[in-house]
């Protein structure tokens, strides 16, 4: 028998099941605290609108949280006084993100806890360093995301990303050309996840390499696509 979810519950686990399946994670993720989306980003898309307001959030948070269909994290231990003769054993949740149980997704998957409005998880990138990691950036459909770079025009970025590959004594073919302006095209779009694979696509064996400056240049145009 499907679990009785109210509206925000279906969609806090909705939007949950959207970042974990585009993330094309697997069902060993369910079994640990993986890192998902921010609960501050949740909270941006699920209660964008009139529906539902953050105290309908927090209480379906908890309640979802007790049914043991989701995991907050980072975890933390707890940190005992030297001093103290009583010793705590454990830790706790700094509940900066959430992330599904097994049980959450199949309840999830469940027909009657679709949500009555689907919120979009959308690319959420956490850029360090030229370093690439899959967070998400909850969105609701009513929200706006502005599309601008402060590196310059898609001509001179993918001048530069050329550039970069020249230096490292690589032709550039036109195909590669073409490429690396729909890696720039997904920037531009906000998709980080698709701007990667077709940088690996043409850098190949040296990506590694020229990862760190090739991907702040990217990594910008994503930032600001998504007003961060």
């Amino acid at each position: 028998m499907a679990a009785q979810l109210d509206e925000a519950e279906k969609q806090i686990l909705g939007a949950l099941l959207v970042d974990f399946s585009e993330r094309q994670l697997d069902a060993h993720e369910l079994k640990k605290i993986y890192e998902g989306p921010k609960v501050s980003d949740l909270i941006l898309a699920i209660c964008s609108g009139d529906e539902i307001t953050k105290v309908d959030f927090d209480i379906a948070f908890d309640d979802l949280a007790k049914k043991k269909f989701i995991k907050t994290g980072p975890w933390r231990p707890y940190e005992n006084q030297p001093s103290s003769g009583f010793i705590m054993v454990g830790g706790y949740s700094l509940k900066e993100y959430a992330c599904l149980t097994e049980l959450g997704y199949k309840t999830a998957r469940q027909a009657p806890n679709r949500p009555a409005k689907s919120q979009r998880i959308v690319n959420n990138l956490h850029i360090s360093g030229g370093q690439f990691t899959h967070l998400q950036l909850a969105a609701g459909e009513v929200i706006n995301q502005k599309i601008q770079s402060s590196t310059g025009t898609d001509t001179d970025i993918l001048a530069k990303l050329i550039n970069i590959l020249e230096t490292q004594g690589q032709h550039v073919s036109l195909e590669q050309k073409t490429e690396l302006s729909t890696a720039i095209n997904h920037a531009n779009e906000g998709n980080g996840k698709a701007a990667k694979t077709s940088l690996e696509k043409v850098c190949g064996p040296i990506w590694n390499s020229v990862q760190p400056v090739m991907w702040p240049i990217i990594g910008d145009l994503i930032k600001k696509s998504l007003g961060l």
